[in-house]
C-alpha cells in the first residue's frame, strides 16, 4: 500500500525538527558559559573563603585587572596594596594598609574576582576592619615624603595623595598628619587632637569599646611656643589651625609645639584645674589611665 505525506506534514516536521535542535543548542551553550562563569557568580562571602583557603602566588600589583581600579583608586584610595595574592581560577587576596587613621584597623585584606570585581563580605569580622573609630573634620593636611603638604578638603580628596605616589613611584615614606586635628566621634562630640600620642589613645578606645572622649581638655585661650620660637595663641577652637599652618610652611621642625604654662583644663565632670606645668600635665594625663 502507497503511502501519501502531504507538503503540509513534511513542513510541521520540519519545524519541530528545528525547533528541537535549536533548544537543545541553547541549552548546551547556557551550560557552556555556566562553566567558565561559574566562579564569578558564586555567592561572593563563599568565594572569599575558597580564596582564603586556596594555595596563592604572590604577583606585582600591576598584574591586577583593570577592572580593579574603580575600587582601588575610589573608596580604597586612602590606602595602599602591601601585597597581592592570586588564587588561580578564583580570584586576589589584596592586603592594604590604610593612610586613614580613622579606622580602627589600619590593615585589612580586600578581595577580587578573577575578572577584578570588588567582592562583598557579609563577614562581621570583616566588617570591623574597615569600620570607623572617628569621623575627621576637614580639612587636613598631609606631608609628603618630599616635604609637600596636600590638603585634604574631603574624605574624596584621599585620591590625591594617591595621585602623588603614581607621579612619584620612587617614593616608599608614607605621608605624615600635620596635627592638631578635630575629629568626631560616635556621640557626635568633636574632639581635638593634639598630637599623634592623642589619636593613638582614641583609636586604643575604639578597639577596647571604651568611651572614646579625651579625659579633659584645654581650656582656651592657650599659648603655644613652635621650635623656631614662634608663639602662637589659641583663643578659639578654629586657631589651631594656625599651628597647621605653622607646620605645613616648617615641614623640617620635628619638635611638637610646647604649651604654655600655667594653663587649666576642664576635665569631662566640668571640673577645672589648673596646671603649672608639663610634669602636672603629664601626671594629669597619667591619672585618667587609673
Amino acid at each position: 500500500m502507497k503511502t501519501t505525506i502531504s507538503k503540509e506534514s513534511i513542513l510541521k516536521s520540519s519545524i519541530l525538527f528545528f525547533t528541537i535542535s535549536a533548544l537543545i543548542l541553547s541549552a548546551l551553550l547556557f551550560t557552556s558559559c555556566s562553566d567558565t562563569t561559574s566562579v564569578e557568580v558564586t555567592d561572593d562571602e563563599e568565594l572569599i573563603e575558597q580564596i582564603e583557603s586556596a594555595d596563592k602566588t604572590t604577583i606585582v600589583e600591576a598584574s591586577l585587572p583593570s577592572a580593579t581600579s574603580s575600587a582601588l583608586n575610589g573608596d580604597l584610595a586612602d590606602s595602599f596594596v602591601e601585597t597581592v595574592q592570586l588564587a588561580t581560577e578564583l580570584g586576589y587576596q589584596v592586603a592594604l594598609v590604610s593612610d586613614n587613621l580613622s579606622y580602627e584597623d589600619t590593615k585589612t585584606d580586600v578581595f577580587f574576582s578573577i575578572q577584578g570585581r570588588q567582592l562583598n563580605s557579609t563577614s562581621s569580622k570583616r566588617g570591623r576592619s574597615r569600620s570607623k573609630c572617628f569621623e575627621f573634620v576637614y580639612p587636613i593636611d598631609l606631608i609628603m615624603p618630599d616635604d609637600s603638604s596636600i590638603t585634604l578638603n574631603s574624605a574624596d580628596d584621599w585620591s590625591l595623595k594617591k595621585d602623588w605616589y603614581a607621579a612619584n613611584p620612587d617614593a616608599t615614606e608614607r605621608p605624615e598628619l600635620v596635627y592638631p586635628v578635630d575629629v568626631t566621634l560616635e556621640d557626635d562630640t568633636v574632639q581635638t587632637l593634639l598630637d599623634s600620642d592623642e589619636l593613638a589613645i582614641v583609636r586604643s578606645s575604639c578597639k577596647s569599646g571604651k568611651d572614646k572622649r579625651k579625659c579633659f581638655k584645654l581650656v582656651l585661650p592657650v599659648s603655644f611656643t613652635m621650635e623656631d620660637g614662634t608663639v602662637i595663641e589659641v583663643t578659639e577652637r578654629a586657631d589651631y589651625k594656625l599651628i597647621r599652618e605653622w607646620k605645613k610652611a616648617n615641614p623640617d621642625f620635628t619638635v611638637k609645639p610646647t604649651k604654655i604654662f600655667p594653663l587649666d583644663i576642664e576635665y569631662k565632670d566640668g571640673t577645672i584645674e589648673t596646671i603649672a606645668d608639663e610634669t602636672a600635665y603629664e601626671a594629669a594625663k597619667d591619672s585618667c589611665s587609673i
